[in-house]
């Protein structure tokens, strides 16, 4: 139907419009969420997309996954399930040394990092890697490193990271797509991180 064919005189337009978000973003003028929604409101105002497109546009599982998420991540948190994951973690990696540690430490968040937001996971781990670092006569910087490294490996899952969620409709992908091409390329930043941890600090 004539309804469904592009609109290319509003092209420019909407390219225009997709710049001012990025701009918005990226100066801090305006939060991500609402300069998109802003956009969105005034793309169907201009004409260039339908009511009825852009509702079409939303795909529910991707709502429904990102409630989901928060709900798991809060229970992880008020449970105390990510902290007794890291806490069992220092009991097995204790007599190992520094170094041992900090790698297994770094596994630990990366893990935890694709079930919760990175934010919560930073703020989870880090008062437990500075901890650590004082038992073993570490500097503390030295983990808490670590832990912002660790905790922005969130590929694995689409829940890891949002803009994962947000191409996951549009591409067509699929939980375990994520694993296939996530889990390698985090294994791979963990052995590059314990190279990095051992020739550059010296533990």
């Amino acid at each position: 139907s004539a309804g469904l064919l592009p609109r290319v005189h509003h092209a420019h337009s909407a390219g225009l419009l997709f710049l001012a978000m990025l701009g918005l973003s990226a100066t801090g003028l305006l939060p991500i969420v609402i300069s998109a929604i802003a956009i969105a409101v005034a793309l169907v105002a201009l004409g260039a997309l339908t009511a009825r497109q852009a509702i079409g546009a939303i795909d529910t599982k991707v709502v429904l996954l990102v409630g989901n998420a928060l709900a798991l991540g809060e229970a992880m948190e008020a449970t105390g399930a990510a902290a007794f994951l890291a806490k069992t973690l220092l009991a097995l990696v204790g007599d190992i040394g520094p170094w041992g540690a900090m790698v297994a430490f770094f596994g630990l968040v990366a893990m935890v990092t694709n079930v919760l937001s990175n934010n919560a996971t930073a703020v989870l781990f880090t008062p437990i890697a500075v901890g650590l670092a004082r038992q073993m006569g570490v500097d503390p910087h030295l983990f808490a490193i670590t832990v912002i490294l660790a905790s922005n490996c969130s590929f694995a899952t689409p829940i890891g990271y949002q803009t994962n969620l947000l191409v996951m409709g549009p591409g067509h992908y699929r939980f375990v797509d994520y694993v296939k091409a996530g889990l390698p390329l985090t294994l791979l930043l963990w052995a590059a991180f314990a190279v990095g941890a051992k020739v550059l600090w010296g533990l």
